[in-house]
Parts: C-alpha cells; sequence; structure tokens
C-alpha cells in the first residue's frame, strides 16, 4: 500500500503506514501501540467530520486499512497504491 498525506508518501502495509504516523506524533508515547493510536485517530476523525467510523475488531492489520479507507474517503489521504 501506498499512500500520500500533506506531500508525504507512506508506503507498506496498513499496519506499517500508521506505525510511522504514530511515531510522528507530537507525543509518541501517549500512544503505546499501532491498535491504540488508530482508536485514537479514529475519535478524532468522528469528531472532525461528525461522519462514522466503524473499524473491524479482528486484527491490527484490518483496522489500520479500514481506517485509511476512513480518512481516504474524507479527503485527508490520497490512496496511491491499494496492497
Amino acid at each position: 500500500m501506498k499512500v500520500a498525506i500533506d506531500g508525504n508518501i507512506y508506503e507498506g502495509t496498513g499496519t506499517e503506514i500508521m506505525e510511522a504516523l504514530r511515531q510522528q506524533s507530537f507525543d509518541p508515547s501517549e500512544y503505546p501501540d499501532t491498535e491504540s493510536y488508530i482508536r485514537q485517530l479514529r475519535e478524532n476523525f468522528i469528531r472532525a467530520t461528525d461522519l462514522e467510523c466503524i473499524l473491524p475488531e479482528s486484527d491490527v492489520e484490518r483496522q489500520a486499512v479500514t481506517m485509511i479507507a476512513h480518512l481516504a474517503k474524507a479527503g485527508s489521504l490520497e490512496v496511491l497504491e491499494d496492497g
């Protein structure tokens, strides 16, 4: 998967992309793992857009890919390659 956010390109699995974004957050220690970062991103997305954002309860990769799809639909990022 390859996505563009504010002129930056991120490439890898959905989980790898979310982990890269977590590492770039203001305080990565605030979110101890990728899954907690995705949950916080989801809450922020809902507050900012008033859109529903349902994530699968299965594994982190499916949650990451679903979150990326929601962000793309809202125009927050662009999916360049679907993996």
